[in-house]
């Protein structure tokens, strides 16, 4: 079972959230303002898709995510990465309290 599910909390997929938390800005480091698609969220966590250059991420690992509407402001740490195609990676997000 190399894909066992390790989330506690139920997510909520990207078409049953507000249309303000479907795509959030991102800043990472000294990069702000990225585009970034939500795929999930639960009480703990987010997970995003971004496009980006890979040396973005090399030694970050806090991340401030903004609504869309630049409303709503969290805070998190990236806690898990995964390469997809064409400089597109899939970010698990635990955040901060």
């Amino acid at each position: 079972m190399a894909n066992e599910e390790k989330r506690v909390f139920e997510r909520i997929p990207n078409r049953d959230l507000p249309i303000i938390f479907r795509s959030m800005l991102i800043d990472i480091g000294k990069h702000k303002n990225l585009c970034a698609e939500t795929i999930d969220v639960s009480t703990s966590g987010v997970g995003i898709t971004i496009s980006l250059s890979p040396e973005i991420l090399e030694g970050e690992s806090h991340i401030i995510l903004h609504s869309s509407d630049q409303q709503h402001k969290f805070r998190g740490e990236i806690a898990h990465v995964k390469k997809l195609p064409d400089d597109l990676f899939r970010l698990g997000i635990v955040l901060e309290y």
